[in-house]
């Protein structure tokens, strides 16, 4: 769904900037707040949002949902799903099987575009994919662009949750392909910020990684289509054998007739069986 420029313009003023004297004496410019004044201000349903980004007040947008159910008193779980593709507003993530399965069960689902609407985004990530032919993580990105990346997936965490009253026991993180990379990064960096991990088609070196930091703190679930002629399945399974055996609650799931980019979307209903079981 393509959301009108005027409902743009609208998202494009929800948030309040940074303020400009803080960033005139070099202090951290403060984090987006939502705008109770805004027009789209608690909206529901399906939405393509925008905020400004601290310090160089540039447009970011990100894709939101919110359940027709909420209600400003309740505390409604949260999966942020970090984008497949180059943009937050594809046919991939309107109406999708996620999206169902969260109208369903009562989810918020947000998509952060991850600063740039750049190929392989990996969210900072510097942890490398198992593939035929391996790629450095976010090549093509500039540095700054990366670490940009990482931030603007936090930004738009602490609005949605802050704007909707989210459950901060129920946040949940996926990622597929590269964005599963930058999942894992996310995951390891800021272990309490998630309640469980949902990686597709995103095989790490598992000796690279270090699952010690998941263990006691989220469950991990990985998942790989049996079509999937991008990426290796063994890679996935191997990886998942390495967090169970460094004591991550894991659990594997080769999903039957799953391709590369739609793995996850169809096998959504297990995914959220999975989410559902688990909370900080």
């Amino acid at each position: 769904m393509r959301i009108g420029l005027s409902l743009m313009i609208a998202a494009l003023i929800a948030f309040v900037p940074a303020a400009p004297d803080a960033q005139a004496q070099g202090a951290a410019p403060a984090p987006p707040q939502p705008n109770p004044a805004a027009p789209m201000y608690q909206q529901k349903g399906e939405q393509y949002r925008i905020y400004n980004f601290p310090g160089t007040g540039e447009s970011i947008p990100y894709r939101l949902f919110v359940p027709a159910t909420w209600t400003p008193s309740t505390k409604l779980p949260m999966l942020v799903t970090l984008r497949a593709g180059n943009t937050v507003d594809g046919p991939y993530r309107a109406g999708n099987d996620l999206v169902k399965q969260a109208t369903q069960r009562g989810y918020i689902v947000v998509t952060p575009m991850g600063y740039r609407p750049l190929s392989q985004p990996y969210y900072g990530s510097a942890y490398r994919i198992v593939r035929p032919k391996p790629a450095e993580p976010a090549a093509g990105w500039t540095p700054q662009e990366n670490e940009r990346a990482e931030q603007d997936v936090l930004y738009v965490i602490d609005l949605v949750t802050k704007e909707y009253n989210v459950d901060t026991a129920r946040i949940y993180l996926h990622g597929q392909n590269p964005s599963g990379s930058g999942a894992l990064h996310l995951a390891a960096k800021y272990p309490d910020r998630f309640a469980a991990l949902v990686i597709s088609s995103a095989p790490l070196e598992p000796g690279a990684y270090p699952f010690d930091r998941l263990k006691g703190k989220m469950a991990l679930m990985v998942i790989h289509g049996d079509q999937d002629t991008v990426n290796s399945i063994e890679a996935s399974q191997k990886m998942a054998e390495a967090a169970k055996a460094a004591g991550v609650e894991t659990v594997y799931a080769t999903v039957p007739g799953g391709t590369h980019l739609e793995a996850y979307l169809t096998y959504a209903s297990q995914i959220f069986d999975f989410l559902d079981k688990h909370r900080k």
